[in-house]
């Protein structure tokens, strides 16, 4: 007959010796480390802040400086034909403009553009008779043009017109919430997921515990079998209870392998090429416990200000009222003001008169620029030339229906997220009551189970006594 203690060991090898797989010492400071360095989750949330950075500065954009500018020439003749009077016979010119623009945060538009240009005509000697030949006469122009748009309802206002880069920076503000829900949430599943860790890593030393008072206990039955004071039968049954022990130590084992595995996927490691799979928890959570009384009611206004799901409700609302804002002022008629002004410099060829004696001349650059000003101030004004314009344009939807059923939709939407606030302020409210309750409960538990622990091997060390007397069974013991 097969010695039973070499069957247990083909059959379980050796439960109180090393585990079948690598394993890694952890503590809980460096589980939160490393999953800081490589969760995909958070770092997922780190670029979706990038992101919404980005979107403020697209949305910042829409009051960039704007500068335009351009060259152009032309080049025409003209053949008398007929008895139709000609004018020109042929013109070159080169022209070109430079200019700034920027919209404003009130709603308008204020833009400054410069044109200058040179042109050659050839103007014929007489306009009766074109054979006698053309002259050319040159001019220089300069002209500046302020231009200023602005609305005077719909549109108007520096709220309204912010409005996108407000929606951007509460895009940010969000996703820095929602960063901080999953790093809470992170942090929450890491930590049970060690103390699951450290759970089944005590889990599988009792187990191993448990295998080693079973085999004494079996060296203690089989001295009372050989001492003829029990029957064979009784150490077959405490062989029976090893083997199921021995069962548990491998499911343990198992356990605490799926234990590491469910952590180390939380921290976002790799499990391909990785030698160790297996984690020891190495962090005592006994000495980190030491709770402290709690206040309630400042816990709940503490919750209240640093929830992100809160936070994150908050932003939504005023979100809305951004929305509000926007929808009440497209109920408004559109009346847009433009209003230019342009003076203007020229500097003209003057052709030789024979008649009169007088001399021709020539224009310049230079001249152009002096002629924007009068010889006679006081009696023609400042500017020689210039063109002022202004103009009112409206546009008005009588029914008007669909701005007012937005603003309508708008408005209830604001309500319902007030509503959803104030929900989450009472869960939230109500989550710290019982967690504070749960604290407290624990707090006994871990008091109970201490005694109950000392207790457990007082009675185990009483019992083994009166078995080593006869006075008590296996099954007691």
């Amino acid at each position: 007959m097969e010695d039973p203690e070499a069957l247990r060991q083909q059959a379980f090898g050796d439960a109180g010796g090393e585990l079948p797989y690598s394993v890694e010492a952890l503590q809980l400071s460096e589980v939160l480390e490393i999953a800081l360095e490589e969760n995909i989750d958070l770092q997922n949330k780190v670029v979706a802040i990038e992101i919404t950075e980005a979107n403020i500065l697209a949305a910042s954009g829409a009051f960039d400086v704007t500068i335009i500018a351009g060259l152009s020439a032309q080049q025409s003749k003209t053949t008398p034909r007929g008895s139709a009077f000609v004018f020109s016979t042929g013109s070159r010119s080169l022209s070109g403009y430079f200019g700034v623009s920027r919209r404003l945060e009130t709603g308008g538009n204020l833009s400054l553009r410069f044109d200058v240009s040179r042109t050659l005509t050839d103007q014929p000697i007489s306009f009766i008779n074109p054979a006698l030949g053309s002259a050319t006469l040159a001019q220089y122009q300069i002209q500046p043009t302020l231009t200023f748009q602005h609305p005077l309802l719909k549109g108007m206002g520096v709220k309204v017109n912010r409005a996108q880069i407000e929606r951007a920076k509460l895009a940010r503000t969000s996703s820095q919430a929602d960063e901080l829900v999953s790093a809470q949430n992170m942090v929450r599943d890491l930590v049970a997921a060690y103390w699951d860790v450290l759970y089944a890593q005590r889990d599988l030393e009792n187990k191993r515990t448990g295998v080693q008072l079973a085999k004494e206990q079996l060296t203690r039955t089989q001295a009372q079998v050989s001492a003829g004071r029990l029957a064979a039968v009784e150490a077959k049954a405490v062989e029976q209870s090893l083997a199921q022990r021995e069962t548990d130590v491998i499911l343990a084992e198992n356990s605490l392998l799926d234990a590491s595995l469910r952590l180390r996927t939380l921290m976002g490691q790799e499990f391909a090429g990785r030698e160790a799979l297996g984690v020891s928890a190495s962090t005592d959570p006994v000495g980190m416990l030491d709770p402290e009384p709690i206040d309630v009611e400042a816990a709940i206004e503490q919750a209240l200000q640093a929830n992100p799901a809160v936070r994150q409700l908050e932003i939504a609302l005023a979100s809305k009222r951004i929305d509000e804002l926007e929808a009440a002022n497209q109920r408004l008629p559109q009346l847009d003001f433009t209003g230019s002004f342009a003076p203007r410099g020229r500097s003209v060829d003057t052709s030789p008169n024979a008649g009169t004696g007088t001399p021709g001349d020539s224009g310049s650059w230079g001249e152009a620029f002096r002629n924007f000003i009068t010889d006679d101030i006081p009696n023609k004004g400042l500017l020689a030339e210039y063109t002022v314009s202004g103009a009112l344009d409206l546009t008005w939807s009588v029914q008007n229906r669909t701005a007012k059923g937005n603003h309508q939709r708008v408005l209830a939407e604001l309500r319902q997220a007030e509503l959803n606030l104030k929900s989450v302020r009472q869960n939230t409210s109500s989550q710290v009551i019982t967690a504070s309750n749960s604290m407290r409960s624990a707090t006994k538990r871990i008091e109970l189970a201490r005694l109950s622990i000392e207790l457990a091997e007082q009675n185990l060390a009483a019992e083994q006594a009166r078995f080593d007397v006869g006075r008590s069974t296996n099954y007691d013991v």
